[in-house]
């Protein structure tokens, strides 16, 4: 708490709090808004696309409904009696003078007809030249029929008994008469036809409509959705909502706004229209809208605490700084060192020469290492560089320079900065770079050539000794320094391959641009690894592996990359090869395998060989296995035939899809017979049972062994017996 109080109080601390702080609160306030208009933006998509699908559906359900009522018109059209009663020429026809099976019949298929369709509420046939209504409830005369249905006398909608055409649609108004308790739901008149396409009477149909209402609610499955659904002349027929009755501006108030969507029928031409309205719309705007400011409500209080926690850490090294270069008598009163004073105490070292040289001694090789780095990697001008070098007390009085990379776990600094020690001579110099961990960076200068091989030479003896595992690129010698990025980068790349000689630590850049590795690309010889592994295809596994460990050698080196490649390769091989086949491979020991391990290509060799190994002896456990099952099949098949008379070596052939020179040699290597020498002995044997044991004769006994005539039994039986079958059995009888 003591030092929360601290920071609380410190001028600095509450500059820099306010500045994170705003840094994030705009931060988080862009984000939000960006957020907030590709949310308003992909649901504004979504309603517009919804009410889209919504009126193409209602389009879809008229087409449907009349559609379904055209059907039960032709039903009802083809109905034999009522043709046989509009074939009455009387004008008037008594009702005594039906016929009450044929007025039943009638009825019977109207009501049929009806049940087909689940749209009608109410149906009747109006018969010309006859007076009277044929019904799914009785038959009634036309005044009765409208009095029943309209409640009215026939002269008000005597409309309705005019000629119409096949296909016509008419439809009772809303509230078009006032007086009377007509039916508000629609009404759809089609003609009814014969099969001669002659309209012999009309077929009214009411339309129910809370059954349209649950179908159009089942099909939009969207309660906040409103719609709407006209004729072809732009009267209502059914709504989401009550509609005034002289609301006669409804549709042109619908085509005018873009909430709403529109889509017409291309069998019925109804126009369904869906869309929400004004208040729904804008109380969802404001929900999303509150939502909004309640997220960035929240965001901006959780950025206290969090600027806390960052500031915090931030500020820490300062005090930390403050409390060591304070007095003891600042520490003694637990006064607060504000940043500008800690500024100017800092300034005030350096104004003192004695105290700059020596935090300049403290600083020194960081400085040379930094300036090193920017000369070899050509980050910096040389002209600028080297006065800063050279103030520094690091010069460059050899005309030859050679980089040399070393790659070693105990890359240190320390390790690094003795080994440089170690190097430099009379007529050699040696600076180091620490680059980053495991690696390091050697500048051996010298006057000629051949003095800075030389001490390339003897690094890598000292490599040797000190750390085995170390690897060393070497670039080309260079008498300029502009050449020197170019020296350093050549000895970086060299790191990349591998001597095949695994004494040998050390690649030369010189080396591998002679070799012409550098134009050699990843062979392909290996894509078909993990398929070879996968089928047990272990010779070609194999061949496979060693042209590619051929064809990536070159000149002495290997690419590393085509090393880890390689390991992939074989990994996924493994990972099918248990897939595919079964197996279960040892993946530790690859996954361990690294490039710079030492002898790393022949322990990559190995690995592959071992896998191929294992693959070859499950492909021979396999082999063995089928082998024995097919054997055991064969004899199976045998026993269970043995007695046919057509068994022969070409059945078998065809049954088991060898050749008969095959089938003949797994039968001698099993048997030690030929195929016909066993199947005749076991037939012998199968007969002596037959003669010793039962009373059959000769002849049955033949065919019951699989013999065509008993002739060849016979002659077989002495050949393998020694007597005929009348001896064996008569021997059998014989007293013992």
């Amino acid at each position: 708490m003591k030092t929360f109080r601290v920071i609380k109080r410190s001028h600095t601390y509450r500059r820099m709090f306010l500045h994170t702080y705003a840094q994030y609160a705009a931060f988080s306030l862009l984000v939000l808004l960006a957020a907030g208009l590709i949310l308003f933006y992909q649901d504004s998509r979504t309603v517009r696309n919804n009410t889209r699908q919504t009126a193409a559906n209602l389009a879809y359900y008229a087409d449907d409904l009349l559609s379904a009522c055209q059907k039960l018109s032709a039903n009802v059209g083809q109905s034999s009696k009522l043709l046989e009663l509009s074939s009455n020429a009387a004008t008037d026809l008594d009702f005594s003078l039906l016929d009450s099976t044929t007025l039943f019949s009638a009825q019977h298929n109207l009501v049929s007809a009806k049940a087909l369709n689940r749209f009608v509420a109410t149906l009747g046939v109006y018969l010309y030249n006859k007076q009277y209504v044929v019904s799914d409830y009785g038959t009634l005369t036309l005044e009765s029929f409208y009095q029943s249905i309209f409640n009215m006398s026939p002269g008000v909608f005597s409309e309705y008994l005019r000629p119409l055409g096949y296909g016509s649609f008419l439809f009772v108004p809303q509230g078009a008469v006032e007086e009377t308790r007509t039916p508000q739901h629609p009404l759809v008149v089609l003609s009814v036809i014969d099969g001669n396409s002659t309209r012999y009477g009309n077929l009214f149909i009411f339309l129910d409509e809370r059954q349209m209402q649950e179908d159009i609610q089942a099909l939009l499955n969207n309660d906040d959705m409103e719609y709407y659904l006209f004729d072809q002349k732009g009267e209502l027929i059914i709504s989401s909502s009550a509609v005034e009755n002289n609301d006669v501006s409804l549709l042109s108030r619908l085509k005018g706004n873009d909430n709403y969507q529109n889509s017409t029928g291309k069998y019925s031409g109804w126009s369904g229209f869906a869309g929400y309205s004004e208040s729904w719309l804008r109380n969802r705007l404001h929900v999303r809208l509150w939502s909004l400011v309640g997220i960035c409500v929240f965001l901006l209080l959780l950025g206290f605490p969090l600027t806390y926690v960052i500031c915090r850490k931030n500020y820490a090294p300062i005090r930390e700084l403050a409390h060591i270069v304070s007095s003891p008598e600042d520490s003694a009163d637990g006064r607060d060192i504000e940043y500008e004073v800690l500024k100017s105490i800092i300034t005030s070292i350096f104004q003192d020469k004695s105290l700059l040289e020596e935090q300049l001694l403290i600083y020194r090789p960081l400085l040379v290492n930094s300036m090193l780095l920017e000369l070899l990697e050509g980050s910096q001008p040389k002209a600028e560089v080297l006065p800063g070098l050279k103030k520094l007390g690091i010069e460059f009085p050899f005309s030859h320079h050679v980089c040399c990379c070393v790659l070693t776990a105990c890359a240190t600094q320390d390790f690094l900065s003795n080994l440089a020690l170690a190097m430099r001579t009379v007529d050699t110099g040696c600076l180091y770079v620490t680059f980053r961990k495991s690696f390091g960076i050697f500048l051996i200068s010298g006057p000629s050539p051949e003095i800075c091989e030389n001490a390339c030479g003897r690094l890598l003896e000292l490599l040797g000794e000190i750390s085995p595992d170390a690897l060393l690129g070497i670039g080309d010698v260079i008498s300029d320094l502009e050449q020197l990025g170019t020296s350093c980068q050549h000895s970086r790349t060299a790191l990349e391959y591998l001597p095949l000689d695994s004494f040998s630590r050390g690649v030369f850049w010189k080396q591998i641009s002679q070799s012409g590795i550098l134009n050699l690309t990843l062979p392909t010889c290996l894509a078909s690894l993990p398929v070879s592994f996968g089928t047990g295809q272990y010779a070609e596994a194999r061949s496979s592996l060693t042209q590619y460990f051929q064809s990536i050698c070159r000149g002495g080196l290997v690419k590393k990359e085509y090393l880890r490649y390689a390991k992939e390769q074989l990994l996924a091989a493994m990972a099918r090869a248990e897939k595919g086949q079964n197996l279960r491979f040892n993946p530790a020991p690859l996954n361990a395998w690294t490039p710079e391990q030492p002898c790393a290509l022949e322990s990559l060799k190995e690995l592959a060989a071992q896998a191929c190994d294992k693959l070859e002896q499950a492909a021979a456990d396999s082999r063995e296995q089928n082998l024995q099952n097919s054997a055991q099949n064969l004899i199976d098949y045998l026993q269970l035939h043995l007695h046919d008379e057509d068994l022969s070596l070409s059945k078998l052939a065809d049954v088991f899809q060898l050749s008969e020179s095959s089938i003949s040699r797994r039968i001698k290597q099993i048997t030690d017979s030929n195929f016909l020498d066993y199947v005749n002995r076991k037939r012998i044997e199968y007969a002596c049972g037959l003669l010793s044991g039962t009373d059959m004769s000769v002849n049955d006994i033949s065919r019951a062994a699989g013999y065509e005539n008993d002739i060849t039994f016979r002659r077989l039986f002495k050949k393998y017996m020694g007597i005929t079958p009348g001896d064996y059995r008569r021997q059998g009888d014989a007293p013992r």
